[in-house]
């Protein structure tokens, strides 16, 4: 019964608070690193500049899912869904490869 109550828990904080939104998408804002030196992406009010192009996409949120438009017929849109977000870290899956990474934020 616990450990119910516990997933629940978590589902509940990768959830929406409200449609079309992450619970806190503040949080998702700003520069975040798998651990190099430099930066993975950095995300902004409503576009995410990758280091690997160094162009601006587009992005929106559905629930726990980050929906990024590269504008770009090989890469296409994207979906990642956020499995947990802190102030510090950010861990998501591709939904269409199942890839995860996580990511924390720069200081």
């Amino acid at each position: 019964m616990k450990r119910a109550v516990f997933l629940a828990l978590l589902l509940l904080n990768c959830a929406s608070a409200r449609p079309g939104g992450i619970v806190d998408a503040a949080l998702l804002k700003g520069a975040w690193t798998s651990g190099g030196p430099s930066f993975d992406f950095d995300i902004g009010e409503r576009t995410i500049l990758f280091e690997f192009d160094m162009k601006e996409h587009p992005y929106v949120t559905e629930g726990n899912t980050v929906v990024i438009d590269f504008q770009d017929p090989t890469l296409g849109v994207q979906r990642k869904r956020v499995i947990r977000l802190t102030a510090d870290v950010l861990e998501w899956e591709d939904e269409q490869f199942g890839v995860r990474g996580v990511y924390r934020r720069m200081r």
